[in-house]
């Protein structure tokens, strides 16, 4: 049975994708001000993750990507708390890079 059946006024629509970047899969850990978080995906504007804890939108953090595998360096970039959701007991954090 489909929603529509059981609430005749209600209309589904499709809805763009909002962002203007790819983005690809990132299940490496992150530290973002200290705390640990798993990657979800990243994009060359920004990353989102898996967290315990929550954050408020407009934070600025400090993003430090540990090394994966056959890389020399890690990575850290200062970030904004675009979006905060939350998922079974975590939170999807999303964040967009800052220079």
């Amino acid at each position: 049975m489909f929603a529509s059946q059981l609430i005749p006024e209600l209309r589904l629509r499709a809805c763009p994708d909002r962002r203007t970047r790819d983005r690809r899969v990132h299940r490496e850990p992150v530290q973002i001000d200290g705390r640990l978080a798993i990657g979800r995906d990243i994009s060359a504007c920004g990353l989102s993750v898996f967290m315990r804890s929550t954050m408020s939108v407009g934070d600025v953090v400090h993003v430090w990507m540990c090394r994966p595998p056959g890389r020399t360096v890690a990575a850290a970039r200062p970030a904004r708390v675009v979006r905060v959701e939350a998922s079974f007991g975590r939170f999807i954090v999303g964040l967009e890079f800052i220079r």
